[in-house]
């Protein structure tokens, strides 16, 4: 198959299926490696520079399969040595980036088609002109295939020359039970007395220093280098299809995905391109394996976190995989499920009931937090996230709901999702401690993280109310629509009438502020008090707060690490009236730090939902740059995939203006200049829906059963097949529209 021309990769530079890099900046190889990284859920490859560079970090990233460290973290993800690298010489030369002089160096992640293109021109020391042009994939069809081609050209030369490939000890590339196992084929596409020849490399066979192969190339002519590798446990065999039909495969199954999971905005490419490229690294770091893994807060791009599964996947992927992906997404909550053994242990531990999440997971689910982190000027602190960020456990709940209202699975609900749900429901009510006739949570830390040992943080006080309410709405629902299967479930989880009733007077007493009225929400006890701080001249100097006042210092401050109060204003948008969540809004948005990437694109969706342009474009701007910047140097540690997914739901729920409920869908939206339309798919309750808008309308088209459709104050029940169109005033909320009646169990 042939691979695509300088000429073309940078013709694609502007496309917005398309991302390239030009030269080479070895202070920023290792944020290109993982922008640039091909994954497919069960492992990811970082898009280090095959003949190998000082500056990369090459690896394979093993979805699930965690190692014992000897650092406090306890636990990483697995890693690989890269099966691609490849030592290619030619008359005692090694080719790379400081060995011959680099005439032009473009790297094309192909977004649509999940292929990496390369493209580099150098120049020997014997004068000899050449051309290196590789192409790599990881199977989207068979989760253990990685594919590599290699065209070497020699384009100016007098005579030929003879190349010798080598691929490194074979040994490095095994670990654990795991192997990287290449499967390679050299051809010449233009001489006939080169000989075909294949070779098998097993991480089994550690005496064997390299592999070689030895060819010669004429001026003029082409070296082709094939390998199918494949990351599996030891004596799996492995596949004898052809590489074009591994290649074409796996390119077709992108092409299926891209069906449902692509967004258009018109007007505006770069975001066009950012939420595409936002898609295919959640697409890539995902799976379907019935809950053996789940996603950490770098996908598969690296290691940072190393791999821990924290909220991120819960709130911020599996909306989008809700919507896109169902199947993943009940893979994701599976993994919830088959670790509730040790939440419930770690309940018990704490002295609570019930199942108490970890804040960061592994592949047993118990809590692997470290217990102290260093500061900046070498001092040691207590991290307290493990113990106090419990909001874990209303997260995950939230999550099994969203799915649950979203893809109409009632077999999950019965199987897997209500005992989850009963679990958080039991852990929130041992958590709660009367006070003055009302429960109230103490000592916890909110999604703020600056501020320790907090009572009655505003956001976990509502997500443990809500999970508490939901444990009970959903056993009555249940009953009313099959009293049978509500009797079988409540008996297999030992759950009374009457600690249903328990349930639903604590949720009634939980300490809330007053979403419902025009008041300004306390982010916990004692906020409005602390001092106040010039947030914004810290932004504008580039200085994270905390570290340039210290972490003491910050208890003390009017200051928010990340979106709080607001991240509350985004995921329960129904227990507020419009006038408190603009105030709210107001109040919080010139003291948020947006220390941590998660906070700018949620600010941005309030920001669309409540119809501020300006700040939603800023924030869309600041989302956008946070891995995708010109050099990319942010991303060394893995790309930001939580940042990403809450991007992509910024389109929908923000710009589209999308809520849903059992019954219904709505639409609500806002286009903020210079965005002109935006078109998308989704899956609902078995249906696929699509979307078109445009400044004065809002077209459907269903697919499946009928279902009834709101936009604005408007509603009708649809038909499949045909196109309905809607007029919508850009100016009318959510709020404005219908409330929250009959969406307190969606979004």
């Amino acid at each position: 198959m042939a691979i695509e021309t300088s000429r073309d990769l940078r013709a694609q530079k502007e496309e917005t299926w398309s991302l390239v890099t030009e030269g080479f900046d070895p202070l920023n190889e290792r944020g290109a490696e993982a922008v640039f990284t091909l994954a497919n859920g069960h492992f990811g490859v970082r898009a280090s520079l095959e003949e190998g560079n000082p500056a990369s970090n090459p690896m394979i990233i093993v979805a699930g399969i965690y190692l014992p460290t000897d650092s406090p973290v306890e636990q990483t993800l697995l890693t690989l040595g890269d099966p691609t690298m490849l030592f290619v010489t030619s008359e005692g030369l090694h080719f790379s980036m400081s060995s011959v002089r680099t005439n032009e160096h473009i790297r094309e992640l192909d977004l649509h088609k999940a292929v990496l293109n390369r493209s580099w021109s150098f120049t020997d020391r014997h004068g000899r002109s050449w051309r290196w042009r590789s192409l790599r994939a990881a199977s989207a069809v068979r989760p253990t295939i990685y594919l590599y081609q290699l065209e070497l050209t020699l384009e100016q030369g007098e005579t030929p020359a003879r190349v010798l490939f080598a691929l490194p000890n074979a040994a490095i590339l095994s670990k654990d039970g795991y192997v990287a196992e290449s499967t390679l084929e050299i051809t010449a596409e233009e001489s006939a007395d080169l000989v075909t020849s294949r070779l098998l490399v097993y991480g089994e066979q550690a005496d064997m220093a390299e592999s070689t192969i030895s060819a010669v190339v004429r001026p003029n002519e082409s070296l082709v280098l094939k390998m199918v590798n494949q990351i599996v446990p030891k004596g799996q065999p492995s596949p004898s299809v052809p590489f074009e039909d591994l290649l074409n495969e796996h390119e077709k199954e992108w092409e299926k995905r891209w069906q449902i999971a692509d967004i258009k905005v018109h007007g505006y490419e770069r975001l066009e391109r950012s939420l595409r490229f936002a898609s295919y690294h959640m697409l890539s770091a995902t799976t379907v394996n019935e809950g053996r893994t789940s996603i950490g807060p770098r996908g598969l791009s690296g290691v940072a976190y190393h791999g821990h599964v924290f909220w991120d996947t819960e709130v911020f992927l599996l909306p989008f995989l809700t919507w896109i992906w169902p199947e993943a997404a009940r893979s994701c909550l599976l993994y919830r499920h088959r670790t509730l053994p040790a939440a419930r242990q770690r309940a018990v531990s704490f002295g609570y009931e019930g199942a108490m999440y970890a804040w960061e997971s592994t592949d047993t689910g118990e809590d692997k937090t470290p217990d102290f982190g260093v500061m900046p000027d070498g001092s040691s602190i207590r991290i307290l996230n493990g113990e106090q960020e419990n909001h874990i456990t209303a997260d995950v709940a939230y999550a099994v709901i969203h799915y649950w209202r979203g893809s109409g699975d009632d077999d999950f609900m019965l199987r897997y999702g209500a005992e989850i749900l009963i679990e958080c429901a039991r852990f929130w009510r041992s958590r709660v401690s009367l006070a003055n006739d009302a429960y109230v949570i103490r000592s916890v830390i909110g999604p703020d993280e600056y501020h320790e040992g907090v009572d009655n943080n505003a956001f976990t006080n509502a997500m443990a109310r809500w999970t508490i309410l939901q444990a009970e709405s959903y056993l009555r629902e249940l009953s009313e629509l099959d009293r049978k299967a509500a009797q079988a479930l409540m008996s297999r989880l030992n759950v009374s009438e009457r600690e249903m009733a328990d349930w639903r007077h604590a949720g009634d007493l939980i300490v809330r502020s007053s979403f419902l009225q025009d008041d300004l929400v306390e982010q916990f006890d004692g906020f409005f008090g602390l001092d106040s701080v010039d947030v914004a001249s810290y932004l504008r100097a580039g200085v994270p707060l905390d570290i340039a006042i210290g972490h003491e210092a910050m208890q003390k401050i009017r200051a928010v690490k990340q979106a709080d109060v607001v991240m509350a204003i985004c995921l329960m948008p129904w227990l507020w009236t419009e006038a408190s969540a603009r105030r709210n809004f107001e109040y919080y948005e010139p003291i948020t730090c947006h220390t941590s990437s998660l906070s700018p694109p949620v600010h941005a969706l309030v920001a669309a939902s409540l119809r501020e342009g300006e700040l939603c474009r800023k924030y869309l701007e600041w989302a956008m740059d946070i891995d995708l910047t010109e050099s990319f140097r942010g991303a060394a540690g893995g790309v930001r995939i939580a940042s990403l997914g809450a991007l992509r739901q910024t389109a929908l729920f923000g710009l589209a203006g999308f809520k849903f409920n059992s019954e219904e869908i709505g639409f609500d939206p806002f286009l903020p200049d210079p965005i002109s339309g935006l078109e998308c798919s989704l899956h609902w309750r078995k249906r696929r829906v699509d979307v078109q808008i445009d400044s004065t309308k809002v077209q459907v088209k269903i697919t499946g059963a009928p279902c009834h459709v709101r936009v604005n104050m408007e509603e009708r029940l649809i038909r499949p097949g045909e196109w309905e169109s809607f007029s919508y005033d850009p100016s009318v909320t959510f709020w404005a529209a219908i409330g929250r009646k009959g969406y307190s169990d969606g979004i």
